[in-house]
Formats: structure tokens, C-alpha cells, sequence
């Protein structure tokens, strides 16, 4: 494209916006699950060995038949109808969302090993039984006297000690083992088991493609307080960068990184000033200064910044300088970062 062509009285054409694309066909139907195959015999266990990475989970089986439905009990007494409620308005259905892969199943950490029981505390001694002491001859009982009259009770006497303790009898026979007594408690846990090795990192994903344009103009003229003009040099065709007219550039939502240069002849002495407008609002901060002290001097400049553009906004660049400049260059170029917030 000539970027003169609009001040030599040619025609220009102007590359228009891309189009969107077309959407995305169905996803295909997913196959059907392939059946379990039979668990062999359980072979002797050996010594266990260390664990391995788990390998990927297989394919689940198909579900077996359901069984037969149980006779049904006898129906409870009805009670009484609650007072019918109005019913709201369904909402409508929102579109199901396409389900993301599953990923790989991390490695079983090794199982810990168990601790020792602990030991059983000695039983006590058991102390000796004393003999008993045999046994006195009963005397003969007398004969049975004339009962006398009650004779008045007189008090009552004092207790008379008591007898000494006979010898110890001898000791019996050991009797039967008794039941066994109640199993102590567990011994404590032994220490956790080292983690298991971490399974392999899953491939990367593709990066996704960069978004950017650019924009220039040469042996341009900017007369004074006016948008500077520019042409496209590397279009957009995503969407995301689009050149609405000569002086406008329509970004959509997101994070750009912009950078531009610009400079120009001055025939008499003056001074430029180049400032970038978007989100509704000019930034100072952004924009470009440069005064020149005699005639025929040329004046420059260049700046680079960030734009965060939370909805769609127009960016532009307003030329303020009390003359005309000539032999003007101006490049541009704005990229879209990949970040979301």
C-alpha cells in the first residue's frame, strides 16, 4: 500500500477488519468402554519389594445387570394435601461446557511399616497358705437338768479375748490354669513409611500464538493540534487489533504492550508534543516532548507503556504543536500479552 498516495491526491484502500471465525463443530460421540478382563489365581506372596509409579488407571467395566426388584410394603394412611404453592417460571437450560481431560493418577505413597508389640509385664509371686490347725474332740453331752425358776438377768459380762490364731494348714493342690487373660494394648505406630517416587510430568501443552500489529507513515505532514495519521504495515487476524480509520485503533479487553516513535522537520522554531488517549481519557504520563531553539531543526521522540483495557477501547494520538511539521515518521507496534487478570 502507498502511505503517501492520501496527500498525492491518489485513491487509498483501506485494509478492512478480519472476520471472525466460524464455530467449532460437535465433538464426536466417545467409544465405548472395553470389558475387564479376569483376575488371575493369587500366586504365593514374596517379600515385598519396593513400590513402583502407579501406572495410569485402566478403563472401567461395564455396569452389570441390576437385580430384581423387592415386593413392595403396604402404603401408609395418606395424610393430608398441603395448600398448593404457585410454580415458578423454569429458567432457561444454559449450554453444557465441553469436559476437560482427566489427568494422570499420582503414585500410592509406600505403606508404612507396623510396630512391635509390646512387652507383657511379669505376673507378681503368689505368697504361701498357712496349715490349718486340726480339729479339738467334741466332749459327751451331759444329761439335761430340772429347769429352775428365771433367776433375775444380771449384766452382762465383758468379752473375753480373743484366741490366738492356730498354725497354718497345709497347702492344697495348685488348682487349674485360669482363662487367659485379656490381649494388652496395641504397641505404637511405627514411623510413616518414606513418600512414594513422584509419577512423570505430563507433556506441555502448546504456547498459544502471539497477537500483535503495526502502524507507520513517512514524509507525512501533522498540522497543528490534529490526530496523527497512520497506515497498517502487519495486521491483526485475530480481531483483538483493529485499525478503524486512519487515526483510530480499536483494542479489545485485555493487556497491551505499546511502543511508538515519531519525528519531524520544523522550519521555524516550535516544539512538538505527542500524547496517547485511551480508556475514554489522553495519558500524559505516555506521551512524547521535544522543543527546538532554531529554524530547520528536526524534533523527536519515542515512548513504550502498558495498557490495560478491561473493555473494548479506541487508542489515538493527538499532535499539539503551534505549526505544521513535515517530513514526518511515525512507527508503531502494539502486542497483547497473554494474561486474563
Amino acid at each position: 500500500m502507498c502511505p503517501n498516495c492520501a496527500l498525492r491526491g491518489f485513491p487509498v484502500w483501506f485494509t478492512g477488519p478480519a472476520g471472525t471465525d466460524g464455530p467449532t463443530g460437535p465433538t464426536g460421540p466417545t467409544g465405548p468402554t472395553g470389558p475387564t478382563g479376569a483376575t488371575g489365581p493369587a500366586g504365593d506372596a514374596g517379600s515385598t519389594g519396593p513400590r513402583g509409579i502407579s501406572g495410569i488407571t485402566g478403563p472401567t467395566g461395564a455396569t452389570g445387570p441390576t437385580g430384581a426388584t423387592g415386593a413392595t410394603g403396604p402404603t401408609g394412611p395418606t395424610g393430608p394435601a398441603g395448600s398448593a404453592s404457585n410454580t415458578g417460571a423454569t429458567g432457561p437450560t444454559g449450554a453444557t461446557g465441553a469436559t476437560g481431560p482427566t489427568g494422570p493418577t499420582g503414585p500410592a505413597g509406600s505403606a508404612s511399616n507396623t510396630g512391635a508389640t509390646g512387652p507383657t509385664g511379669a505376673t507378681g509371686p503368689m505368697g504361701a497358705t498357712g496349715a490349718t490347725g486340726p480339729t479339738g474332740a467334741t466332749g459327751a453331752t451331759g444329761a439335761t437338768g430340772p429347769a429352775g425358776t428365771d433367776g433375775q438377768r444380771g449384766d452382762t459380762g465383758a468379752t473375753g479375748p480373743t484366741g490366738a490364731d492356730g498354725l497354718p494348714g497345709a497347702t492344697g493342690a495348685t488348682g487349674a490354669d485360669g482363662p487367659t487373660g485379656a490381649t494388652g494394648p496395641t504397641g505404637a505406630d511405627g514411623l510413616p513409611g518414606l513418600p512414594g517416587a513422584t509419577g512423570a510430568t505430563g507433556a506441555t501443552g502448546a504456547a498459544p500464538e502471539d497477537v500483535f500489529a503495526s502502524f507507520a507513515n513517512v514524509q507525512a505532514l501533522w498540522d497543528k493540534n490534529s490526530l496523527i495519521t497512520m497506515f497498517p504495515d502487519v495486521t491483526d487476524p485475530t480481531g483483538n487489533i483493529v485499525q478503524t480509520d486512519f487515526s483510530r485503533i480499536t483494542l479489545q479487553p485485555g493487556y497491551y504492550l505499546v511502543a511508538y516513535s515519531i519525528s519531524a522537520i520544523y522550519r521555524t522554531a516550535s516544539y512538538m508534543q505527542v500524547t496517547p488517549s485511551y480508556n475514554g481519557t489522553s495519558h500524559m504520563e505516555t506521551s512524547v516532548y521535544f522543543a527546538t531553539s532554531v529554524n530547520g531543526t528536526s524534533a523527536g521522540g519515542s515512548a513504550n507503556f502498558l495498557i490495560n483495557a478491561p473493555s473494548e477501547t479506541t487508542l489515538s494520538l493527538f499532535y499539539s504543536s503551534p505549526v505544521q511539521a513535515t517530513d514526518g515518521i511515525f512507527n508503531m507496534t502494539i502486542v497483547k500479552l497473554n494474561r486474563t487478570a
